[in-house]
């Protein structure tokens, strides 16, 4: 017999999905981070659920996982006005043939504002999923628009979520924090403190992110002696800074000590290198890998000034997180050495951090954000 959560489950499925026939998840890519989200909804809801996308992002990256086109419908993404804008090809019809449309709320898009205005004018149900507020004021205009089109939107943080509220009341909002890790993979990597001597980095090799800081702090560290000759500084990731993060790390008199281990997707071979990490560092601004870190029962170094993902909701100063003055090389540095001498608490403390990790930041708690929306607004 079910019971509690699992009879709960139950109706749900039986009092929405003959009701929904198709749905359809529209998105600029499927990078392999999202992969396992869109598969547990395409689990939960058959063949009704489909996600629509095209390639690559704005500016080129990221791009699609090729897995992605072996379940999910492949599209043409065409940039216009210097790549500023997207228009993805023959996308009009399937999304008005849909029960219920899940839209990137990227205003930017400009080949969703058909189907948003003719499902509106068809009486369909359009979910909006994205940022609730971007960095431009009159955007802003325009996703006040969209919003009214909608039937209500699935935003990236609480934070999002409670400012939605306040300024919308009329919208329907939920909140379903960015995830990039599994239930099953949210395990503290147990390792005795001795062979912790990892200062982790994991991320795109590009400007944004700041990776040049890093070494360079890390190379400081090492001059000053604010770190011992052991400890070594490992960047996971692929990107346009590479040869030039080579050259400087050659350079500098302690190139043995500084690794680049290339792009790294499979979960078992990261768990390696987070198994010996001191911490992970976010030297600019913080995305998805602070949850991938914590997930690891792994703090991270945060630059506190910054235009942060959402994922900087995540991050609690002295749980599982420190921050250090943004583009403060001296800073960094200093806050490695601290990272360091307290590596011992921190290793005691990945259970902990993990464990938190698995409840509030796992795709199967962002696939059961997706799946009340859904119902709520389809019923």
């Amino acid at each position: 017999m079910l019971t509690g959560p699992d009879l709960i489950e139950n109706i749900l499925r039986v009092n929405i999905l003959p009701k929904i026939k198709k749905i359809i998840l529209q998105q600029t890519i499927i990078p392999d981070y999202r992969m396992e989200l869109f598969i547990l909804l395409r689990e939960y809801y058959s063949d009704s659920f489909q996600v629509i996308a095209g390639d690559r992002d704005f500016g080129g990256t990221p791009v699609s996982t090729k897995a992605a086109w072996k379940y999910f419908m492949h599209v043409k993404n065409v940039y216009l006005f210097n790549g500023n804008f997207l228009w993805q090809r023959l996308i009009t019809k399937e999304l008005l043939s849909a029960d219920l449309v899940i839209l990137n709320a990227n205003i930017r898009i400009l080949s969703n504002i058909i189907p948003l205005l003719l499902r509106k004018l068809m009486g369909r149900r359009t979910l909006l999923w994205g940022h609730a507020k971007g960095k431009n004021k009159t955007a802003d205009f325009f996703r006040k628009f969209y919003f009214r089109l909608s039937d209500g939107i699935i935003a990236y943080t609480e934070s999002q979520k409670k400012m939605l509220c306040q300024s919308y009341p009329w919208l329907k909002v939920w909140a379903a924090p960015n995830a990039c890790v599994s239930t099953i993979d949210c395990i503290p990597v147990e390792a005795e403190s001795p062979v912790v001597n990892y200062i982790l980095y994991v991320g795109r090799l590009i400007e944004s992110k700041k990776v040049s800081l890093l070494l360079k702090g890390f190379i400081y560290a090492h001059e000053q002696s604010l770190l011992p000759e052991t400890v070594q500084l490992v960047l996971v990731g692929d990107g346009e800074m590479r040869s030039n993060l080579e050259s400087t790390a050659k350079e500098s008199g302690i190139k043995n000590a500084v690794h680049f281990a290339g792009h790294i997707s499979d979960v078992c071979k990261l768990r390696s290198y987070y198994r010996r990490a001191i911490c992970s560092v976010s030297p600019g601004y913080v995305g998805l890998s602070a949850v991938q870190s914590f997930s690891f029962g792994v703090p991270m170094l945060i630059a506190k000034d910054e235009y942060h993902s959402p994922e900087i909701e995540a991050c609690q100063e002295g749980f599982n997180a420190r921050f250090f003055s943004s583009d403060d090389l001296v800073a960094l540095a200093q806050s490695l050495s601290v990272f360091y001498k307290e590596r011992a608490q921190w290793v005691e403390n990945r259970s902990l951090i993990a464990e938190w990790t698995r409840k509030h930041y796992s795709f199967e708690a962002m696939r059961d954000i997706f799946v009340r929306a859904i119902g709520e607004v389809s019923t």
